[in-house]
């Protein structure tokens, strides 16, 4: 019943509902405990129970992130019960969440895409395949792409409808992607399909699902074959950090980049300018300490001037002023 309400309470897509739900039926099904019962021990122990190592592998049975995501639910849970006055005290609020890495960004290179899109425009559904790769590599999510209707494209942009912590938004697509989108479409049309704009943007069309909406799966099976043919192992998210990070490193303003991805925390995006910042760095200490190696170079010169003849003092004058 409390779970209910606290759910009530928040204003969480259904995805995130069933995800909350799960992680605090974990804890329950751990404790015996009621909820007014639970200590701050209780809540050590849990998380000492989610870190364990398996006896076997000697390795961790969960991810930091994988427990982080399920304390955080209830660190919230805790904090709802204490507002709404069913429990006294959050026993919670001592027990910290695990520290994660700074991720990295799995963007692909140039020549990686290359052999991609090659795969893809030699493939036996090349206009489907071409364009369903050329609009992922705008940086949308797979399922982002699947939810797609006709009418989301403009002929210059799509729109996206429905998204991850209601992320939506326009993307404005290059003459490449929009070249590919019109060519898949006009091919549709040659096939036989009457389009319509509440028609799905990507359709499937194997004998058993044909004309219906190319759903996640489908486009995760799409990426597996189209990975197997280019020989390179990769995924569809893939291609929302290469676009993100090539926008940065083109010296794109990391605030538009946010506005095309549809990121909501910087901290999230953080990953896609830390290439950037790298090669930035990098430029910036050529230029010091080419200047100051240079310096060094004539101080030493200089230096040794003192200890040859002055015949070879004049000579090495003369190779330093060239």
């Amino acid at each position: 019943m409390r779970v209910d309400e606290f759910l009530q309470a928040r204003s969480l897509a259904p995805k995130s509902q069933t995800a909350y739900r799960q992680d605090l039926q974990r804890f329950l099904n751990w404790t015996d405990k009621g909820w007014a019962e639970v200590t701050p021990r209780h809540v050590t122990q849990f998380k000492a129970h989610l870190m364990r190592q398996d006896l076997e592998t000697g390795r961790r049975s969960l991810s930091d992130a994988t427990v982080r995501r399920i304390l955080g639910p209830l660190k919230n849970f805790y904090g709802w019960l204490v507002r709404s006055r069913y429990v006294s005290i959050n026993p919670t609020t001592e027990v910290d969440l695990p520290k994660l890495t700074e991720p990295e960004a799995q963007n692909l290179k140039d020549g990686e895409v290359e052999q991609i899109v090659q795969a893809a425009a030699s493939s036996s559904l090349a206009e489907r395949n071409m364009a369903l790769i050329l609009v992922l590599l705008h940086g949308l999510r797979a399922e982002e792409v699947s939810v797609l209707n006709i009418e989301d494209y403009d002929g210059r942009r799509l729109r996206i409808r429905e998204a991850k912590a209601d992320s939506k938004g326009w993307v404005p697509l290059t003459l490449q992607g929009k070249e590919a989108v019109e060519r898949y479409l006009q091919w549709r049309e040659l096939t036989g399909e009457v389009l319509s704009p509440e028609r799905p943007l990507f359709v499937s069309h194997s004998r058993r699902n044909l004309w219906q909406r190319l759903g996640y799966d489908g486009i995760r099976k799409v990426m597996d074959t189209i990975s197997k043919q280019a020989g390179i192992d990769f995924h569809a998210h893939q291609f929302r950090h290469t676009f993100a990070t090539n926008l940065v490193l083109k010296g794109m303003n990391p605030y538009h980049v946010m506005t095309l991805t549809r990121h909501k925390s910087v901290q999230n995006f953080r990953r896609y300018t830390k290439a950037a910042d790298q090669q930035a760095a990098e430029q910036a200490f050529d230029q010091v300490m080419g200047s100051s190696q240079a310096i060094d170079s004539n101080q030493d010169a200089v230096a040794l001037s003192t200890q040859v003849s002055q015949h070879e003092r004049l000579l090495l004058q003369k190779y330093l002023t060239k």
